[in-house]
């Protein structure tokens, strides 16, 4: 029995609310004098020479800093009720490989924000850019403490289907996949971790009709269960558990940017080091292969490839002439690379894959117990089978 809404009741709602949008508000300012400060480093750039713009670069950039330290210092006196907050939405999630990473990201935020009330206070030797890593910290994963914060009941469990209508329906599904008539939807994971797929597929009592599935596990497995079967895809997505803060590529964080404008490959690098969706990655192989539609990095790098060649012949040497010769070979293997990626990206686009939630980031600001992993080891390498000779 549900008990009745007490005035504490409401003045925590109240609070936590408060709190929820100084957290929401923190880290789109946060968001903004970065970005307005990169478009003035930009302007400084293209408006002044080299002398002069490195100087108004490190104002522009000091004056960033400053800003975001107030937006955090008048932020900090919510930070305390968020963690809270989080702490008690993580004692009732579901058993789950992602829940001890989650708790030692919840730790880290607590340190840092007490790292930064120690600098403010003065009680401990902390610098300036410690307490800077604090304050980027807090606005990176703002999003994830504000969805653990939000919660104050255990998450849904989602859709099950009787144990005979589950396997009759768990036949059809792996039946259709083997054949290729199964259309993917959408992909996320819950906070139980298991990886839902929302699937069109012809239904199994009306074949001209289809209709949309719930599925647990990887598609392509033989674990893959149905877990609800709808309609449309509307209701199907209706029926969907909420889905939990994708896991991180690189744990131990993003290879650090390097000064001055990044070559456009390497922020293609980035973008996919950064992503959690596959469609991110497919986004990003559309900019490498040549379409015809304009340059692209492969038709850049057989450009290059050409030009090599012909100074090489031009050179009217034996070195000169074996040379060209090895770079137009090259140029054949960028063809074959170019067909390659193509079919890697129509691959990433039809996975519509998430990186799982137990992929998350390493606290920054505390050591985590040995016991504790967050992101799980790879999985044992299986030895190939051993090879038939065949018979002549």
């Amino acid at each position: 029995m549900t008990r009745p809404l007490t005035s504490c009741d409401a003045l925590a709602s109240t609070d936590a609310r408060t709190a929820l949008d100084a957290l929401t508000a923190y880290a789109e300012r946060f968001a903004a004098v970065e970005a307005r400060a990169g478009e003035a480093v930009k302007r400084a750039r293209a408006s002044t020479g080299w002398p002069e713009y490195v100087a108004m670069e490190r104002q522009i950039v000091a004056e960033q800093h400053r800003e975001q330290e107030a937006e955090f210092v008048a932020f900090l006196p919510y930070a305390e009720l968020l963690i809270d907050r989080a702490r008690a939405a993580l004692a009732f999630q579901p058993p789950a490989r992602h829940v001890a990473g989650w708790s030692l990201l919840v730790d880290d935020l607590e340190a840092a924000a007490d790292l930064v009330r120690s600098r403010l206070a003065d009680e401990t030797d902390v610098d300036r850019a410690t307490g800077r890593q604090c304050q980027v910290t807090w606005a990176q994963r703002a999003r994830f403490l504000r969805d653990l914060a939000v919660q104050e009941a255990p998450p849904p469990s989602g859709p099950e289907l009787p144990a005979a209508e589950e396997a009759r329906w768990n036949a059809h599904a792996h039946d259709v996949r083997r054949r290729h008539m199964m259309y993917l939807y959408e992909s996320r994971y819950d906070a139980a971790g298991r990886q839902l797929t929302v699937v069109g597929v012809p239904d199994l009592d009306e074949p001209v009709d289809d209709c949309a599935l719930i599925v647990a596990g990887d598609v392509d497995s033989a674990t893959m269960r149905v877990l609800g079967r709808y309609g449309t895809y509307d209701q199907a997505l209706a029926a969907l558990p909420p889905p939990v803060e994708p896991g991180v590529l690189h744990p131990r964080g993003r290879f650090p940017r390097g000064t001055g404008t990044l070559p456009a490959l390497a922020d293609l690098i980035e973008d996919v080091a950064g992503a959690t969706q596959s469609q991110t990655v497919a986004e990003v192989l559309d900019h490498v292969v040549s379409d015809g539609a304009g340059p692209r990095h492969l038709s850049q790098l057989s450009d290059l490839l050409a030009e090599c060649a012909d100074f090489a012949l031009a050179t009217e040497t034996v070195a000169g002439r074996d040379l060209s010769v090895r770079l137009r070979g090259l140029l054949v293997q960028t063809d074959v690379l170019d067909r390659q990626l193509r079919q890697a990206l129509v691959a990433f686009e039809e996975t519509i894959a998430v990186l799982p939630p137990h992929r998350t980031p390493q606290p920054r600001h505390i050591k985590p117990p040995p016991a504790v992993r967050a992101t799980p080891p790879p999985p044992p390498a299986q030895a190939a089978p051993p090879r038939i000779p065949r018979r002549l």
